[in-house]
């Protein structure tokens, strides 16, 4: 079990130079009830860019007998052009009442707001397994990013002094094999992208070869992407399980990459019919956005009945978003 100790941070007050400058941590540890979302402007205005931005979340009125098993993925991002791009989501002080979320950037980033989708599972179950990939622990093994903190889903992360590889893979196994092979969504959990005129934001993680056994994962930019670190949560269950389904959706399913739009949605229908309205949690997995403006992104969902879902993927501001994609699990009674 995580530490129970909470450290109060102070939120910074007065007038914000004309610059923003990331160097501030705030902390909510008012719980507020678990509905699988989080966004730092639950905490802070997103005109308070800051290193690390946390809040405790209550789990429901049941509590676990353990503290249990949380995978989680960013849902949203607005980050500074002006410097790389990094951010990174962690659940830790996971205890069987309450955990902590956290989203945090490090070095010369500016971080204006993000938000994160998570799911937990009891940390005993045998039909829904999480994991975590991370760059770091891919080949070649000499690509990581520049100090990051250390969190329960990362780890401490050296400069880089060789060629940046532009794309990663690893294997994955379960620890117990499934009959067939699963269902497997990946969410996108830290990335630290190179930010510029002539480097637009480019991430996707994906998964091949999934048997019963285990699967690949993937990280990987393209093009005139810098990808100097990343990291995705990956969450698998059986096919055909009852009350719970699960797919992806992109861009790319309305329109094409030349085509650009703030705003793209679509209608999605489930595999199976739910008897009751069904909960979606819904993640990034895949942006391609010009890198001369901020990255700003985020996955929406709505209109959700026993048939279906509406999803929204979206810009604002300045930003151009060519492409960008989520994967979600629809979660029934």
């Amino acid at each position: 079990m995580y530490s129970a100790v909470i450290h109060h941070l102070t939120i910074y007050h007065g007038t914000l130079p004309t610059k923003p400058v990331s160097r501030i941590m705030v902390h909510l540890s008012k719980a507020r009830q678990d509905d699988g979302h989080f966004s730092t402007t639950e905490v802070k205005s997103a005109d308070e860019p800051s290193l690390s931005t946390s809040r405790i979340v209550a789990f429901p009125r049941n509590p676990y007998k353990q503290p249990p098993n949380i995978a989680a993925g960013f849902r949203s991002l607005n980050i500074s052009s002006e410097g790389p791009v990094r951010a990174n989501l962690t659940a830790n002080e996971i205890k069987k009442e309450t955990f902590k979320i956290a989203i945090e950037t490090w070095g010369n980033s500016t971080l204006y707001a993000a938000g994160a989708t998570w799911i937990e599972h009891k940390a005993q179950a045998r039909e829904c397994i999480f994991g975590q990939f991370d760059t770091q622990d891919a080949s070649p093994p000499n690509a990581q990013s520049a100090t990051a903190p250390k969190a329960s889903v990362t780890k401490q992360h050296v400069v880089h002094t060789d060629p940046v590889p532009q794309k990663y893979g690893q294997p994955c196994f379960f620890p117990k094999p499934f009959h067939e092979p699963p269902n497997v969504v990946v969410w996108l959990n830290r990335l630290d992208l190179g930010s510029g005129i002539e480097r637009d934001y480019k991430i996707r993680a994906s998964i091949s070869e999934v048997e019963g056994q285990s699967f690949t994962a993937h990280l990987d930019t393209w093009d005139d992407g810098e990808l100097n670190g990343a990291a995705m949560c990956w969450i698998a269950f059986p096919k055909r399980k009852r009350n719970v389904d699960s797919g992806s959706f992109s861009t790319h399913d309305v329109r094409k990459r030349t085509d650009p739009r703030a705003k793209t949605s679509a209608r999605v229908n489930f595999q199976q019919r739910f008897g009751n309205v069904s909960t979606v949690l819904a993640a990034l997995n895949m942006l391609d956005a010009a890198g001369n403006a901020d990255l700003r992104d985020s996955v929406n969902i709505s209109e959700v009945d026993r048939e279906g879902f509406r999803w929204t993927l979206e810009t604002w501001g300045d930003s151009t978003l060519y492409a960008a994609g989520a994967s979600w699990i629809a979660l029934g009674s």
